[in-house]
This record gives structure tokens, C-alpha cells and sequence, in this order.
């Protein structure tokens, strides 16, 4: 389909009842094109896929089954660097069609057009995500077969892997890799077999393994895992292994067959610019290119960790900004086009990885957000939040001392003295990052939720903590997506939570029970607030709204005056004012009564980049902000006024908190926790907390039994997986 004849699509409506309206020609690949549409039922933009040739279901039930039997499949890879089909459909006219989420950002091969060779934190970063999200497609989704009446698992194999399916979507806390386009080239294949196409590849000849060109020849997770090794050179190398040059000439798909099964890969390490890249790291790259699938590395699991090996093991692994020459050093991001993807079957058979298992990556790294003109790309309904790695090229600020730190420079181990107020008592670990935390009035219970993912429930657990014990004693499941913000009630007893699904779930924590749920928002929630009294919730958004929720009636007041992401939200004490942060570098205070705007926070003598989170003083006289810019701002609550800029922080600060009236607490990329005096100054103490950045932070004090002062907690969470208690 062309995009002349695309045109045609343009003001149509297609699916059941006509529910989505074509409105703009996004881009096309080999298989379909992309259209901004409208989903009239939900009144929200979507992506939607057109496949370009026909599929004449409608005179063939069994090739119907395997169509809808696909679509499933594709439905059910709900990881959260996998782009999740949300519906699909087939028009009048035998197209098959996906409906995908709405994003901005840009692809992998965008990013290098503009940027041919990339850093080794940028690339093990990009590739560790998406190895995270073949994890769970290689290891198989659960779906229902209605023939047996029961449940089956179904391994998928992508087999188009290539940097145009790969999506970098910009998040508060980096950039987050999202796998494009699975299951095109499966439905494809059906394709085939009822049209007059003789092709018996499907995939892009450029990154296909050997075997994909043999027909008898079985496709499994190393087939991937191929396509990753292509990726990984280029992007390392800024040019392909076979030495084709093909950004300046043309080069066939015969030619490419011919380099996938003959063609020795030019030794990474002997290309322009990339004598700093380690031996080992060679060696991944090396053994993911080797002509038989047996050589290769047998899972995604052991390429992970031989990444995260390679990169973190060797002192030669220098990820600085002077690993590669000037012009080489990443730009930030620009906005983007669309995009499109593949499936097939298979059990991996294991083979024993380059080096020992690692803990698995913190999730991601990112980048600034960005909003883009067409940088709509299909994204399913799941997704969660990566990072860059600090010191990495990708860090950016417009604070001059965060260019020149390094992962190296960072300790990973929890330091304290006798002097410092705070000391580590506990350490509760998780499996995935840990996006929210907030402590029990008591101090003996915390609760937690974040990016961990029950593979059976097919849900994102809130964890309840006994801390004393380090043991969870209750679970909460009901969110569909990584939970990215929760709020605990003065008593301990109900719990908001808010997530990537756009949804807002109220618990009652004596029951455990899902009192309610609040829909309205129409893209992720990133904050969450509970009034003192219950009865008003206030949210944050992604579709760059506040709502101010009345908890007794389920109505909400839509607040819009914020012209990017609504990042972080704060209630005063006493109910009265809102605090919002958002993307376009603005704090606002809003009348929580009206919703009137009070008053906006920017420059002169605000943040210089995105403000990331907001908090309230106990008392409510004060207010203190975080920003990508590396900086903390105290402010007068009710004037606006600008009170201490505390720097110190040598990358993006993403979460602060009050421990009380005189003290405050900040973290973020740099994977400290600084405690500072609101009277300015340096800060009190530095905690190296974490081995990977810090999240969120949350803090209780509570008078001992002798009454004699103040006894606080601390806590910590962390990409790391880890959360830890500070008092």
C-alpha cells in the first residue's frame, strides 16, 4: 500500500461498529502502514496498523481461526518492553488490522540515522531491554484453546528483529526500549498461503539469521538472538558486520543472504572508533553472530547477563563521555516517525551463558521527553520505565557537573557514620524495579509496587511488607501495567494506587479488598495523592491533566492548564492547595476547593528541565521540588517564592520527600539519597544507597514510648530491585 493509495484510508471509520476513525498517514513499512486514529468509544487517539495485503477470511473459517489465534497471541505478550496489541480487526475489504497505544518518540533506527554509533552504556542499556522483553515472549504466554477447552502455553519468536521494530519512548526516568511489531510477520505468513505471493522469507534480509532463508530449517529463540548480534555491531560500530557499507550503497537481498551464511563479521573491535570497547563485550557480540544455531548463546537470559557482564566486570569498559570521540558523543533525541513486527513457535534448549548470571537489569534507562510531531508509533497496552545509565552519554541536564560522572565514579555500597542520622536497619528485596513506596504510620509496615509482573495473574502486585520480619504478609493484584504511584491514608487503612494501565485502584488494607476503581485518565497515571480526610483524591497523568477526584461520588474535576506530562502531584496538610510537576519544566499551584490556578513556578529561578516530583512540609508552609536538572528547590507554599536551590546531586533527581519540618530527603540517577536542612547549605549526609538509581522515597516519624523526641524511618526503593530502611 502506497502512501498515495493510503490516502484513500483517511476519513474512514473500520472495526466493529465502525469504531475507529483514520485521521492522518503516519508511515508505512514492507507489510502495512500506520494511521493516527480516533477511538470513538474511548475519545482517545490510538495507533492503528493497516496490513497491506488482503486476507480472505470471510471465504476460509480455518484460515479465520489462525488469524484471531494469532491476534491473541499478540495480545497476550504483555511485557513491558513488548508493544501490546489492544485490538484487531479485519476490514470490508480483507485488511487485517492492530490497534496499538499512542506514543511519541522514535525508533531505534531513527535514533541511529541521526546518530550512527552509540555509547556502550546507551547500547548494552537499549539491547538488556530488549532482551527483558524477548524474555517473557521466549518463555511463552498462556492463552485459551477453545478446540481443547482448556489452557495452552505458546513460546513466540519474533524473527524480524531490526532497529526500526525496536521504539525509544522518552519517560521521566529515561529511555524506555519497547519491541515493535509482534505477530505481523506470523499473520503475514497466513497471508502467503491464500494470495499469490511466492515469498518464502518473511522477515528483513538485513538482520535475518541463516536459517531464516531455509525452509526446512526450524526458527527458535537463537533466531532472535541473531538479529540482536546484527543490532549490537551496528549500533557499537555504526556499520554492519559484513563490511556491505550499507548506508552509502545499496545493497541486495541476495547480497545479504550471501554475508548471513559465508561472511566472516569483521572483527568488532578493528572498526573506526572502537578500540575502547572491551574483549568481552567483542565476544558477545562475536558469539550472537555464529552461522549455527548451536554456537550461539541459547537464550536472551544468558545474553543479558553477558552484556551486563561484560560492561560492568572490566575496568576497560569505559562508558564516559570520552570512550569515543567528540562528534561521536550522543545528541539528545529527536522526534520520530511510526513503526511495525513478527511471531512463531518454539522451546529454547540451554546452553550455558558467557559468564555467571546478574541480577536482572534495572528495567531501563531514559531519556527527556519528547514531543514530537509523528513520532506516533504503534505501542500495545503495556509498557514501564528504563533508564540511562549515570555518566552515560544519554545523561542530560543543564547542570554542567553531570556531564563528567561514570558508573565507576558511583559507590554501590550503603555508607553512614555514628554522625549521620540515618543508618541502614533493613533491606527487603524484589524481582523487578521498585517504582512507589510509602511506610505505615507505625513504621513496622511498608507498602510497595512497581515493575514486578505475576506471569500467572497477569497482574502487577502491590506488596505489603512486614519490615521487622522482611516478609510480605498481603498482595494486592488488580493493576494491568507497572504501578508508578501509590498513597497511604493518614490511618494506614486505605491505599491509592495508579499505574500505567490509566487506572486508579482504591484498597481497603484491612480486607485486602479493591474497594473501587477511578477511570477518566486517558493515557498512564504517574501520581497519585490521598486527602487527610478520604474524601479527595487528586491524580497526575501522562495525557497531561489533573483530576481532583471527590471519593464519595467518583466524580472528578479535570485540571489542563499543563502542556506535557503531569509527573508528580502533592495535597497540602490541610487539603487546601494542589502541587503538580510536570514535563514542560512548570510547578503549579492549583485551589483544591476550585481548581483554580494559584500560581505557576518557572524561570526565572525555577527548574531548567523536566520537574520530576513535588512535596509539601508537614506543616504545609513550604514546598520542595525535584528536576532532571539535578537541582532541589525549596519554596514558600504560599507566596511562591523561591527559598534554597540545594545542588549536589550529580545527575537527575526524581523523587524527594520531607522527614520533617527542618530535613528533606532526595534521590535519583546518581543512587544516593542526600538528607538536607532547609536552612540551605550542603547537604547533612550523603547515603550511597543503591546499585542502580533510586525511585522514590518515603519517610514516617513516630514518638518513642519514652517520649523523649522523634524516632524516623526512611525508606528507599530502587531499579536495583532492592528497598532498604534507613532510621
Amino acid at each position: 500500500m502506497s502512501q498515495h493509495s493510503s490516502h484513500s484510508w483517511i476519513g474512514r471509520s473500520i472495526g466493529d461498529q465502525e469504531r475507529y476513525r483514520l485521521e492522518q498517514w503516519l508511515g508505512g513499512g514492507g507489510m502495512g502502514d500506520v494511521f493516527l486514529a480516533t477511538d470513538t468509544r474511548l475519545g482517545k487517539p490510538v495507533a492503528l496498523k493497516l496490513l497491506k495485503d488482503t486476507l480472505a477470511i470471510d471465504q476460509d473459517i480455518d484460515l479465520k481461526q489462525r488469524f484471531e489465534r494469532e491476534c491473541a497471541i499478540c495480545a497476550a505478550l504483555k511485557s513491558v518492553h513488548i508493544v501490546q496489541v489492544s485490538d484487531y480487526g479485519v476490514t470490508t475489504e480483507g485488511f487485517p488490522f492492530y490497534v496499538m497505544e499512542y506514543l511519541q518518540g522514535q525508533t531505534l533506527g531513527q535514533l541511529l540515522t541521526n546518530q550512527p554509533q552509540l555509547s556502550i552504556a546507551q547500547t548494552c542499556n537499549i539491547i538488556t531491554q530488549v532482551c527483558e522483553g524477548l524474555e517473557l515472549a521466549h518463555s511463552g504466554v498462556v492463552i485459551w484453546n477453545r478446540e481443547t477447552n482448556s489452557s495452552e502455553r505458546i513460546k513466540v519468536v519474533h524473527r524480524d528483529l531490526k532497529p526500526d521494530n525496536i521504539l525509544l519512548v522518552p519517560t521521566v526516568l529515561g529511555e524506555l526500549a519497547k519491541i515493535i511489531d509482534f505477530g505481523i510477520a506470523k499473520i503475514h505468513s497466513l497471508q502467503t498461503e491464500y494470495t499469490t505471493h511466492t515469498t518464502v522469507f518473511l522477515g528483513t534480509c538485513h538482520y535475518a539469521a541463516p536459517e531464516q532463508f531455509n525452509i526446512y530449517a526450524e526458527v527458535d529463540e537463537r533466531t532472535d538472538i541473531y538479529s540482536l548480534g546484527i543490532i549490537l555491531y551496528e549500533m557499537l560500530a555504526g556499520t554492519d558486520p559484513f563490511g556491505l557499507d550499507f548506508k552509502n550503497n545499496r545493497v541486495t537481498n541476495n547480497a545479504w543472504l550471501a554475508a548471513h551464511a559465508e561472511k566472516t563479521p569483521r572483527p568488532l573491535r578493528s572498526q573506526p572508533h572502537c578500540s575502547h570497547i572491551p574483549p568481552a563485550l567483542e565476544a558477545v557480540v562475536s558469539r550472537c553472530l555464529e552461522k549455527s544455531p548451536a554456537d550461539r548463546l541459547a537464550s536472551v537470559t544468558a545474553l543479558k547477563a553477558a552484556l551486563l557482564a561484560a560492561q560492568n566486570s572490566s575496568a576497560s569498559v569505559d562508558t564516559s563521555a570520552n570512550s569515543v570521540p567528540a562528534n561521536l558523543v550522543p545528541a539528545n533525541l529527536v522526534p520520530a516517525n511510526p513503526v511495525p513486527a513478527t511471531t512463531s513457535v518454539h522451546s529454547p534448549s540451554p546452553l550455558p551463558p558467557l559468564s555467571p548470571p546478574l541480577p536482572p537489569s534495572p528495567l531501563s534507562r531514559k531519556l527527556p521527553w519528547l514531543v514530537g510531531s509523528a513520532a506516533a508509533i504503534l505501542v500495545a497496552s503495556v509498557y514501564a520505565v528504563p533508564l540511562i545509565r549515570p555518566g552515560g552519554q544519554n545523561s542530560v541536564s543543564n547542570n554542567p557537573n553531570l556531564s563528567s560522572i561514570t558508573p565507576s565514579a558511583i559507590p554501590a555500597s550503603a555508607e553512614s557514620t555514628s554522625a549521620d542520622p540515618f543508618a541502614l536497619t533493613e533491606t527487603l528485596s524484589g524481582s523487578a524495579p521498585v517504582r512507589s513506596v510509602v511506610l505505615n504510620p507505625d513504621g513496622k509496615t511498608l507498602i510497595s509496587a512497581g515493575e514486578e509482573r505475576d506471569s500467572l495473574q497477569q497482574r502487577y502486585p502491590i506488596k505489603v511488607w512486614d519490615i521487622a520480619n522482611q516478609r510480605v504478609s498481603q498482595t494486592l493484584d488488580g493493576h494491568t501495567d507497572v504501578i508508578q504511584s501509590l498513597s497511604l491514608s493518614n490511618d494506614g487503612q486505605l491505599l491509592a494506587s495508579g499505574g500505567r494501565d490509566a487506572q486508579i485502584h482504591l484498597w481497603n488494607l484491612a480486607t485486602g479488598e479493591l474497594s473501587k476503581t477511578l477511570s477518566g485518565h486517558t493515557a498512564p497515571v504517574w501520581s497519585v495523592a490521598l486527602s487527610a480526610d478520604q474524601q479527595t483524591l487528586v491524580s497526575g497523568s501522562e495525557d497531561r491533566t489533573i483530576r481532583i477526584w471527590n471519593l464519595k461520588t467518583n466524580q472528578s474535576r479535570v485540571l489542563s492548564e499543563h502542556i506535557d506530562t503531569v509527573y508528580s502531584v502533592a495535597l497540602s496538610p490541610d487539603g487546601r492547595t494542589i502541587a503538580s510537576a510536570s514535563a514542560d519544566k512548570t510547578i503549579r499551584l492549583w485551589d483544591a476547593e476550585t481548581g483554580e490556578l494559584l500560581r505557576t513556578l518557572g524561570e526565572p529561578g525555577g527548574h531548567r528541565d523536566v520537574v520530576s516530583a513535588v512535596a509539601f512540609s508537614p506543616d504545609g508552609q513550604m514546598l520542595v521540588s525535584a528536576g532532571w536538572d539535578g537541582f532541589v528547590k525549596l519554596w514558600n507554599a504560599s507566596t511562591g517564592q523561591l527559598l534554597q536551590t540545594f545542588e549536589g546531586h550529580t545527575d537527575r533527581v526524581v523523587t524527594v520527600a520531607f522527614i520533617d519540618p527542618q530535613m528533606i530527603a532526595s534521590a535519583g540517577f546518581d543512587r544516593t539519597v542526600k538528607i538536607w536542612s532547609t536552612a540551605g547549605g550542603q547537604p547533612t549526609q550523603t547515603i550511597s544507597a543503591h546499585s542502580d538509581q533510586v525511585l522514590a522515597l518515603a519517610s514516617v516519624a513516630k514518638r518513642p514510648l519514652n517520649g523523649a523526641g522523634q524516632e524516623q524511618t526512611l525508606a528507599s526503593s530502587s531499579s536495583d530491585t532492592t528497598i532498604k530502611i534507613w532510621r
